[in-house]
């Protein structure tokens, strides 16, 4: 796994840079032209054809069909149309596709709604009639900037799955090290039993072996739940069962390393929306990033996990007993590749909670704890009804 892993950071390290400008070679794209007047659309039909694969809309409805049913890299709108405007398809676009880039055409009076557009995600606008180059120019940029953008997605993908195969491997590694105790024991009272079958314990071994087989099950079914792993549609989320279901799949590597976990579980808390594994992906990490900051201190170690809920979110907050997050380390630990661990860190963890967080539409936020070890809260908005 160290060379994929080392494949994906170079991939990370070379190719995001989307506060770098864009790049300057040429971008075929698929454009989508949205004007109730068939001149306009003919017009930059004709412009863009040659480069690039043109659609053409004349209201909002068949624009939204065009784009449910095909990919559409940019649009181009205009503002003022019959029955919705282009400002709604901006805002429709950004709800349901937020990577597609749009550019506005504007009329006269026009410039105020145009700059709204712009607020609510529109890449840039141009008042008509417009200048051709200054439109090449712009769909240049848009499909420019929705490369990069899509890029980005692909790339925090792969980190995620990475960071995944790496989370998987410390709790198998768990897994298999409390697998070790419940079977000796089984090997133990198997042997007196075949011994003696009809000794006077033999029930109460019998007994014995039963219990530690299912303790062997238990341990093997909460490592099966973290191997099924399917990206779901956002949903309630309950932050009550997140906690209970982390630490369960987390339960044998805590356990190896001796890390004892306090609950201190909010009840009855609003729900947030969110995805049930990525969710659970972030939690993990920080147990595992809790885990390895203690390693090697004395005990006790433990971690105490508590959630609550504000005016607008639900929170949950992981803290521990380890040394803490030096001050000149705090801003940079949320970035993709920075690690503290020499070469035994992957540097993907806490990127990888802040991108899921992102997706959540929340945040996650770095405090101390109360005896001195490192605390990070996440915050998820609260659904409404």
């Amino acid at each position: 796994m160290g060379l994929g892993m080392a494949m994906v950071y170079e991939e990370m390290v070379g190719r995001v840079r989307l506060d770098q400008g864009f790049r300057e070679e040429f971008v075929r794209g698929r454009v989508l032209v949205v004007d109730d007047e068939q001149g306009p659309r003919q017009a930059l039909r004709i412009l863009l054809k040659e480069h690039h694969d043109v659609q053409l809309a004349a209201d909002v409805a068949s624009a939204q069909g065009v784009i449910d049913v095909a990919p559409v890299d940019l649009v181009i709108t205009d503002l003022c149309m019959p029955n919705q405007s282009g400002l709604e398809l901006v805002e429709w676009i950004k709800e349901h596709h937020p990577s597609i880039e749009v550019i506005i055409l504007t009329g006269y009076g026009e410039l105020a709604t145009a700059m709204k557009a712009v607020e609510y995600g529109a890449f840039a606008y141009l008042e008509k009639p417009f200048d051709n180059d200054k439109m090449l120019e712009y769909v240049h940029h848009g499909l420019a900037r929705r490369r990069l953008e899509l890029e980005r997605q692909r790339l925090e993908t792969l980190a995620l799955e990475a960071n995944r195969f790496e989370t998987l491997g410390r709790f198998v590694s768990g897994m298999l090290h409390d697998l070790g105790t419940p079977l000796s024991v089984i090997r133990g009272h198997a042997e007196l039993v075949m011994a003696d079958p009809t000794a006077p314990r033999a029930q109460d071994r019998l007994e014995t072996l039963k219990s530690q087989v299912d303790h062997c099950s238990e341990i093997v079914r909460s490592t099966m739940a973290f191997l099924r792993y399917e990206t779901q549609e956002f949903g309630a989320l309950s932050l009550e069962e997140l906690a209970e279901a982390s630490l369960d799949v987390a339960r044998p590597a805590l356990h190896q390393q001796n890390v004892t976990v306090a609950k201190e579980l909010a009840l009855a808390m609003p729900k947030c929306r969110g995805d049930f594994m990525l969710a659970r992906q972030a939690v993990l990490n920080l147990l595992t990033n809790a885990c390895q900051a203690m390693e090697g201190q004395p005990e006790p170690r433990h971690i105490v996990l508590r959630t609550w809920a504000d005016d607008e979110h639900v929170c949950m907050c992981i803290s521990d007993n380890g040394p803490g997050i030096p001050e000149s380390d705090r801003a940079r630990v949320f970035d993709a590749l920075f690690t503290t661990k020499g070469e035994s860190g992957t540097g993907l963890g806490l990127a990888v909670v802040k991108y899921i967080m992102r997706r959540h539409e929340g945040h996650i936020e770095l405090g101390d704890a109360p005896e001195g070890g490192a605390m990070f809260v996440l915050k998820f908005p609260i659904l409404k009804e």
